[in-house]
């Protein structure tokens, strides 16, 4: 009797390079389970999954030197499956076997954290009182042409995705303006400016539950690593994108008594409570986010709803900058790459040369549409097969998240005659993809709660650079910079695109997702059309130059 193949436990969705070296490793697909994931189902869900993986061997994924602190958190979780073994397996594929004493051992430096997250916790909220009851600075810019930017979003194994695209795109856009940028995060950012200085802000060693309280604790390793860099090079201003129980920018500003900037994408409050669970110390979370907006003194945003929550929650005016997301158009240049790199990434995927593809790129949340996008590819297959041959139609989803479970089982797998699931793939190579690409998708869909939707989806500006015909939801700020743009129910009375940059339809909607998809399909001269269009309206609008020069104007302007 063959033995069932081993589970995989992971702290975050693997690669696709990763996955299948590990399968090839192996000999069989596996089966895998992720920490958000398990995380969903509740205490009695987590136990149910875990005891159908009873008596198989369980190997716990390290594809990255910085998600180890999160490894005696998986070995618990392992032991609870009462796995035949339990093997440990690194970015190489080397293994290392984990002993019942191991896990014993690791259960006590995992308590001792856990004891320091709640000293970290107490001192977070006697400073986050003091910080509410203080004023903001009255300062001045300074003349030395330096910035500190910081990303504390404690992530573990992020390759890709929006929030690396604008941390990037906006140190870059800080060098555009003449100001070399020290950043500071935990993971590594791609593609930056030679002015720009990576400072790896380590996340702790050992990663201890209640799993919201190491957010205290690395805030506090955070502001240290961020003071001695800004002791040796001392900016002019501090940057800091608002991220989940951190306070460190205000922290520094005021410590250097300099000028802070805050960067502004949602509530992480709101995001939790409506995308995942709410906080357990969501007090406390609300707290240092009112701390940030009100010591900043120029609060960037990306959308005018997210403008408006901010006059809301009491922002003046005068500190809000709003402007959407944006796009290194020199890198996403579909002139970069050649015939060459385009079969290269098809190759990879064992998608035909002569395929036409229609691509979605990203991390496959609850905003993005792709359950909607799986059932329509679905429909097509069963309603249309002899017109997806003739087309030679292929769909590549690029990405992972908590949304790929359901995709899978919409379209019956990762790989199909009308497929494919690519997986997570590094932010460098996101360009790669979309030159290989032929037709673009953002299928967008609006919040569950019926609020107005928030969000400047980075994919969507890195898909007009990239030339490429675009099929969107009209959705919010989507069909605002979609302008103009000619929806569904225009194609039909239409020869040609005219002035317009894309197809929208409205969200939600897997018919007329269909119908847009087939219409650019059948007509390569609005494919071509539309990109070159898009293309144009990138370049003219929407760079990250463009976006950092509105915020060091009114930063000018209000601490000139």
């Amino acid at each position: 009797m063959t033995s069932s193949p081993p589970f995989v436990l992971t702290a975050y969705p693997l690669s696709h390079e990763f996955r299948e070296r590990l399968e090839e490793a192996e000999g069989a697909e596996l089966d895998y389970l992720s920490i958000p994931q398990l995380r969903r189902l509740g205490l009695r869900g987590l136990f149910a999954t875990l005891g159908r993986m009873r008596g198989r061997r369980c190997l716990i994924t390290l594809e990255d030197v910085g998600s180890e602190s999160i490894l005696p958190l998986l070995e618990g979780v392992a032991a609870v499956a009462l796995p035949a073994a339990i093997e440990v397996v690194h970015a190489d594929l080397h293994r290392e076997r984990v002993s019942r004493a191991q896990i014993g051992r690791t259960a006590l430096r995992v308590g001792r954290a856990s004891m320091q997250g709640i000293f970290a916790r107490r001192a977070a909220a006697e400073r986050l009182a003091s910080l509410l009851a203080e004023p903001r600075l009255a300062v001045r810019l300074g003349e030395q042409r330096r910035a500190v930017s910081i990303n504390a979003n404690l992530w573990f194994g992020v390759k890709a995705g929006g929030s690396l695209a604008h941390t990037g795109g906006v140190a870059n856009g800080f060098v555009g303006g003449g100001y070399a940028v020290d950043l500071v995060a935990p993971f590594a950012v791609a593609h930056l400016r030679d002015d720009v200085t990576e400072h790896r802000a380590e996340p702790p060693k050992v990663f201890a539950p209640p799993s919201e309280i190491n957010y205290f604790r690395y805030d506090d390793m955070l502001y240290r690593r961020v003071a001695d860099v800004a002791r040796r090079h001392p900016p002019a201003f501090v940057y800091q994108r608002l991220s989940i129980h951190s306070h460190v920018g205000v922290r520094l500003a005021r410590a250097l008594r300099v000028p802070l900037v805050v960067e502004y994408n949602g509530s992480e409050v709101w995001v939790a409570r409506n995308w995942g669970r709410p906080l357990r110390y969501e007090k406390l979370a609300e707290q240092a986010e009112e701390v940030l907006l009100r010591h900043a003194h120029v609060v960037v945003t990306v959308s005018d709803v997210l403008r408006d929550e901010l006059r809301a929650r009491g922002v003046a005016e005068r500190r809000i900058v709003t402007y959407p997301n944006c796009v290194d158009t020199e890198l996403f240049d579909p002139t970069r790459f050649g015939a060459e790199e385009r079969a290269s990434v098809r190759a990879r995927h064992g998608i035909a040369d002569d395929a036409l593809v229609a691509t979605f790129v990203g991390t496959f949340g609850r905003w993005h549409g792709t359950d909607v996008l799986a059932r329509t590819i679905r429909a097509l297959s069963e309603n249309a097969p002899g017109w997806l041959d003739e087309r030679r139609l292929h769909f590549l989803l690029v990405g992972d998240g908590l949304r790929m479970p359901e995709v899978e089982r919409t379209l019956g797998g990762r790989k199909g005659r009308y497929h494919t699931l690519a997986g997570l793939v590094p932010q460098a190579e996101a360009p790669a993809y979309l030159a290989a690409s032929d037709l673009v998708l953002s299928p967008h869909v609006p919040n569950e709660d019926g609020s107005p939707f928030f969000g400047s989806p980075t994919k969507l500006f890195e898909y007009m650079a990239m030339g490429l015909p675009i099929v969107a939801s009209e959705l919010d700020q989507i069909g605002d910079v979609l302008q103009p743009s000619l929806h569904t129910s225009e194609l039909a009375a239409r020869v040609n695109p005219g002035a317009a940059v894309a197809v929208v339809t409205t969200p939600g909607s897997e018919s007329e997702l269909a119908v847009a998809i087939c219409h650019l399909v059948e007509r390569p001269d609005w494919r071509a059309a539309l990109g070159a269009k898009a293309r144009r309206l990138a370049e003219e609008r929407y760079t990250w130059d463009a976006h950092v020069d509105a915020i060091l104007a009114r930063l000018e302007d209000v601490c000139g």
